[in-house]
């Protein structure tokens, strides 16, 4: 019987069946064999004993060598190293080789050929829920009417579990018009107990005589199959049971709980030469960020001189939570709170919280204030805090309701251990979030987050320095001061990332060219592609279509040139770029926050110039001012519904339209708020084509310039229109107008 299991044909019936696949087919089958063999050999089995019966002494001695293990081995000893630690590497992999989980594992893949062949031997012998292959459904009547009549049934076998019969045809048996008629036929049977005589009725109908009657039989095979696979799985659960019996001293599933529900936190202890090598980052590192810093030095000096505030009866602060757009140096500057303070400092990502299985979140808040408890004083900081602490759903009557899901009970969690009854002293809870609109109050209550700071845009003062501290670490052609300062002009807007990218594009771009040092070029080309994308040059435009964005990028050139309350150009380009973009008009806006009705009005100008010098030009609109539109449209909205600056709607403030919460004003003061932006944005366009109709001229000189050189500055626009009509625009506040030249 073994011979026959594990023949060729035998191997090659399993990969045909598919129930396993022909490249594992010999792996899989050669373990199987061997299995099978050490069951049926006697000779084999009793090896298979006797290597058990080893390993077993073996543990039994290594488990007294362990606990003898305390008592230090003499210098004589060949196991003695010098760094405290007992044998050797080679040992220990060779340990390893006879782990009792090794041999769990060893003994499961045995249980799995096993099962796998049992599953085979079922899957043959037991007959399909539908019953063969390839049979044709029929009907009673088409049964007694059209097939029974031409005494081509070899024989009948009806399933009485599934209610079915299935009827056999003779080879090569054809119908009454010479058709081939199928090998067999399925036939539903409304009524098992008088289906046999049913059909023996109609035979008699027909006049056959009983030695004719077709042969009917019955199987029942269903049932043993099923009982077979009771039993297939009882023995498989029964030996898995035994063998997790006899290696539970090896194998503990707490062990195995204690593993998953572990935050994967990670632990920086400052006093630990390893800790001393992750910490490089101090607040002398970090560029700009004032108040930020000085906010949270506090906690560093409270960690340090703790009875400096305590004989003052002061508190610190539970936790902080650092707020901002990203980019702007939150993590870093944790970083650099966990290099200045002497407590361990623990991290984790909030995302690591929220998992699949129910509990976890909150067994991974508890294990991590555990490790920060026995660590006290500690800091601990969580990144992305928005994942687990986000507001909790609430009912109609305003409480809190609607079911706990995992992120809710991870939150509660996370309230219960900051501050509630089993809250401790000296552990600061760090987090930093791009979102804070969306967290749940309780979190940000005095007693959880005491301080929220605000890491906003860095300032020009402020972005000059981030470009002192990155310029340093690159070779330039002239100081790194000669470029800080306009670099700082020119990126309103940019945070430390983008500032840091912004070198280093240029790094690259200079290396890639095959050049020594970087210079003016490659800091403007870094600057335009983080502005607007790469070039692309393989981008080819049509005439037409060039000559349109020249005309485009020139109206809103010289709409911002003539207006009063517009920012300085500094640049004006009609080369494609990667990011979609035909063209692009750059200016140097100043640092504000408050802004006039005027001055909105003047970039609501600035902004359609694009599109009125495509109407008056060709006398035809396209598809190039979409990005315009929407940014008119915002702005016009903006001053009706949240600025109050519109004299119909009056000063009333609603609101954005981001979310889908109820309106708090009706559909007719909607209507009135609509039909206001309208004739703003209407307004603005017709001072839009009026001005640059009386400044035809000009509209085309600056066009066909840019159809010449692609890419106009300050000076360029200057020299071809003049001044402008309300002074000279600002370029720069500090510094000179133009980037050092090379050579200069």
């Amino acid at each position: 019987m073994l011979r026959l299991i594990t023949s060729a044909p035998v191997r090659a019936f399993w990969v045909r069946t598919g129930l396993c696949h022909h490249e594992a087919a010999s792996s899989s089958f050669a373990s199987f064999t061997r299995t099978l063999t050490s069951l049926s050999d006697p000779v084999v089995e009793a090896r298979s004993f006797q290597r058990d019966s080893d390993r077993t002494r073996d543990r039994r001695s290594n488990s007294k060598v362990k606990k003898s293990s305390h008592t230090a081995p003499r210098r004589d000893h060949p196991s003695y190293r010098p760094d405290g630690r007992h044998g050797s590497e080679n040992e220990n992999e060779k340990d390893d080789g006879n782990d009792p989980r090794n041999e769990l594992v060893a003994k499961l893949r045995k249980f799995f050929a096993i099962s796998l062949f049992a599953y085979g031997v079922l899957y043959l012998i037991s007959p399909k829920s539908d019953g063969p292959a390839g049979f044709v459904s029929i009907t009673w009547s088409e049964f007694v009417n059209d097939l029974l009549p031409t005494g081509q049934i070899h024989k009948i076998i009806v399933f009485p579990e599934k209610d079915v019969a299935f009827i056999y045809t003779y080879a090569g048996s054809k119908t009454a018009s010479g058709e081939p008629m199928a090998s067999i036929y399925r036939l539903g049977i409304p009524s098992l107990s008088r289906f046999e005589a049913e059909v023996r009725a109609a035979e008699s109908a027909l006049r056959l005589p009983p030695e004719h009657w077709t042969p009917i039989q019955y199987r029942r095979m269903e049932a043993v199959s099923q009982w077979l696979t009771l039993i297939l799985i009882s023995g498989l659960a029964i030996g898995v049971y035994i063998l997790f019996r006899k290696f539970k001293g090896s194998f503990n599933l707490s062990d195995m709980m204690s593993n998953i529900t572990k935050g994967k936190y990670t632990v920086i202890d400052p006093h630990s030469p390893e800790g001393k090598k992750q910490l490089k980052i101090k607040f002398k590192d970090v560029a700009g960020c004032y108040e930020a810093k000085q906010e949270i030095s506090e906690f560093v000096d409270y960690l340090k001189n703790p009875n400096k505030y305590t004989k003052l009866g002061a508190k610190l602060p539970r936790g902080a939570l650092l707020t901002g757009p990203p980019g702007c140096g939150k993590t870093l500057i944790a970083k650099a709170l966990a290099a200045e303070s002497t407590a361990p400092f623990i991290s984790m990502n909030g995302s690591e919280f929220v998992e699949v299985i129910g509990g976890l979140g909150a067994s991974r808040i508890r294990g991590l204030f555990k490790e920060a408890r026995s660590r006290a004083p500690c800091i601990i900081y969580i990144d992305e805090i928005d994942a687990i602490g986000k507001k909790r759903r609430e009912s109609k009557g305003g409480e809190f309701g609607g079911g706990s899901n995992e992120e809710e009970q991870t939150l509660n969690q996370l309230l219960v251990e900051m501050d509630g009854m089993g809250s401790g002293q000296g552990i600061v809870v760090l987090a930093s979030t791009n979102r804070p609109d969306i967290l749940d109050k309780a979190l940000l209550r005095p007693g959880r987050f005491d301080r929220h700071i605000n890491i906003d845009l860095p300032t020009v003062i402020e972005r000059k320095e981030m470009f002192d501290l990155y310029l340093k670490r690159i070779k330039l052609d002239h100081p790194y001061n000669k470029y800080s300062h306009r670099l700082s002009q020119m990126t309103p807007g940019f945070t430390g990332a983008d500032i840091s990218n912004v070198v280093n594009e240029a790094a690259i771009r200079a290396a890639s060219t095959g050049k020594h040092v970087v210079t003016v070029n490659e800091l403007e080309y870094a600057l335009d592609r983080v502005l607007a994308g790469a070039e692309k040059r393989s981008r080819s435009l049509i005439e037409e279509e060039r000559e349109v964005v020249a005309y485009h990028e020139a109206g809103h050139a010289l709409v911002g040139w003539l207006l009063e309350h517009t920012d300085a150009l500094l640049k004006v380009t009609i080369i494609p770029r990667t990011s979609a973009a035909l063209g692009f008009a750059q200016y140097s806006p100043k640092e504000k926050k408050l802004y006039t009705k005027e001055e909105l009005f003047d970039r609501m100008c600035m902004m359609l110039g694009g599109r009125a010098a495509e109407n008056i030009k060709f006398g035809r609109i396209t598809t190039g001012a979409e990005d315009d539109l929407k940014k008119v449209t915002k702005s016009a909205y903006a001053q009706v519904k949240v600025y109050g600056m519109n004299d119909v709607v009056g000063t009333l403030s609603f609101p954005p339209d981001d979310d889908f919460q109820i309106k708090p004003f009706s559909k007719k003061f909607g209507h009135i708020m609509d039909q206001e932006a309208s004739s703003l944005v209407g307004k603005a366009y017709r001072k839009t084509e009026t001005l640059l109709r009386s400044n035809a001229d000009k509209l085309e000189k600056i066009a066909q310039e840019l159809l010449k050189r692609e890419v106009l500055n300050y000076d360029d626009v200057k020299n071809l229109i003049g001044t402008p009509p309300y002074g000279e625009k600002q370029v720069v506040e500090l510094v000179d107008n133009v980037l050092p030249k090379e050579g200069t």
